[in-house]
């Protein structure tokens, strides 16, 4: 590409489904996201697995899937304590079934949580820009390492926004507007960064609030006047003509029942449904607030799918654990909940997949197999072919993306179909593989970009992200295309 966009603009809209973000384009409802994009380009992307935030944002600025970077969902566990002097670490940045807030207030604080946890031979987005000599500025995103400003939300506007009551409560608008003000203030006083990612935080708690039916009429009421803001601030320091505007979601949502019926937990002493399952089989599950890791199983919750961790019983965390003594026995506990509601009546018909995996004998990167009902473990693709009731995209691609040595040996996937999910209760809830849930938006524009600029673009884009996919056994399309595809464009 003969002459590169100016700068990149990143506006990370989180949850958006994309549908209700194309809909709102046709319709005409979105103008200041309609101007951003032009006449560039649409992706039609699917999520990570978990199609849960973390997990999610991690590839969206490194590129890499999440057995690279590490990050393997919302929740996840460590069991050689990579990043905590090799003592195994349960990481919950959503503050979990065990209620510990430690890692949610981490995440925004000292050099932030998920920052240090990336892994340290992936490089973020910022990471590059700043290798070439550029500067970069990040607003309220979980990941800014390498960028020469973050912009962090205040901790207590955080626990206004997520947990306030009453004249406390700080709404989604009100929180991002923050956003956008410390934006404002930021380019007023001096910066003029290359790189500017936007987060907007606010409709995916609408959606998981009221459900994913609220998205059309928050995005295009406010989502769209905010865009306008902020681009309001862009041109006033001449920021925006040239730039290649990108405009992503990090996932989708699916409508869920908010009812305690539906939602699995681990929480002590209430809401044990997973609990006591793992009490009959003799194994203490981590269900209290720094009781890892002196304990024989974790649970990770994220919505859709859960990571299940355990341990060697005669060895240490550090050891693979046995399929046959300590991995099937939990799989074959979890199968007979789900059919008959044995150990709690709340886990009867609550999965759809029980997925598992050899470490014993085939290394910390085995593929997931799919336990049947009988008891065997078969291929994903093939058990996918003989439920098709199981609704799913691309499962076997995201599935390998996941297996690595940080992942669950076991993955359980909900019962979407009938409603549950690994969660309190919500209206809205997303996490596992089903369409609704991982189909997300990934956009470019580019201002004032000629004619021949966009199709060289649009040709840049198209070009790398098929040569991915092509690579990685012809998967679809992903978020994680995102940042090798921008830096395609931006001649990096």
């Amino acid at each position: 590409m003969s002459r590169p966009p100016a700068r990149l603009i990143v506006l990370d809209i989180d949850g958006l489904r994309r549908d209700v973000f194309l809909r709102a384009l046709a319709d005409g409802k979105a103008p200041a996201l309609a101007r951003l994009i032009g006449d560039g380009l649409h992706l039609a992307p699917v999520s990570n697995a978990p199609s849960i935030t973390f997990c999610c944002q991690a590839s969206i600025f490194t590129g890499a899937h999440p057995e690279e970077h590490g990050v393997m969902g919302n929740q996840f566990f460590d069991r050689f304590g990579r990043h905590s002097q090799g003592v195994p670490r349960f990481y919950a940045f959503d503050v979990g079934d065990t209620l510990a807030v430690d890692d949610a207030v981490r995440v925004f604080t000292g050099e932030g949580l998920v920052n240090t946890v990336l892994a340290a031979d992936v490089n973020t987005l910022y990471e590059r820009a700043t290798a070439r000599g550029l500067t970069s500025t990040v607003a309220h995103n979980m990941i800014a390492r390498g960028a020469t400003h973050w912009l962090r939300p205040d901790v207590l506007h955080l626990a206004r926004f997520f947990k306030g009551g009453w004249w406390l409560k700080l709404s989604s608008a009100e929180f991002d507007a923050l956003m956008i003000d410390a934006i404002g203030a930021h380019l007023r006083s001096g910066p003029r960064p290359e790189v500017l990612t936007a987060y907007f935080m606010g409709l995916d708690h609408e959606s998981h609030v009221d459900g994913p039916g609220v998205q059309f009429d928050y995005l295009t009421r406010v989502v769209d006047g905010q865009v306008a803001q902020l681009t309001q601030h862009l041109e006033a320091h001449g920021l925006l003509a040239g730039a290649l505007c990108v405009v992503l979601s990090d996932h989708g949502q699916l409508a869920t029942p908010d009812d305690e019926q539906h939602a699995l937990r681990l929480s002590f002493p209430f809401d044990r449904e997973m609990g006591y399952l793992f009490d009959a089989l003799g194994l203490d599950v981590h269900d209290l607030p720094g009781e890892d890791p002196n304990c024989d199983a974790v649970v990770a919750s994220n919505g859709g799918l859960a990571h299940v961790y355990v341990q060697h019983r005669a060895g240490h965390w550090a050891d693979p654990p046995r399929l046959a003594e300590d991995v099937l026995p939990v799989a074959r506990a979890f199968a007979e909940a789900n059919r008959t509601g044995r150990y709690a009546d709340t886990l009867r018909d609550s999965l759809a997949m029980i997925l598992l995996r050899d470490v014993e004998h085939e290394g910390w990167e085995a593929d997931y197999r799919a336990l049947t009902p009988a008891g065997d473990l078969i291929a994903i693709p093939d058990h996918l072919a003989a439920h098709p009731d199981i609704i799913t995209v691309d499962a076997v691609n995201r599935l390998r993306h996941l297996a690595s040595p940080v992942s669950g040996d076991l993955v359980l996937m909900s019962n979407y179909a009938s409603g549950y999910y690994f969660s309190p209760p919500l209206k809205g809830m997303h996490g596992g593989l089903h369409p609704e849930e991982s189909e997300c938006v990934l956009s470019l524009g580019w201002q004032g970009a000629t004619p021949h600029q966009l199709a060289l673009m649009r040709q840049t884009v198209e070009a790398v992200v098929a040569q991915r996919c092509r690579d990685e056994g012809n998967r679809r399309a992903g978020l994680v295309d995102m940042a090798p595809a921008v830096s395609a464009v931006m001649g990096w």
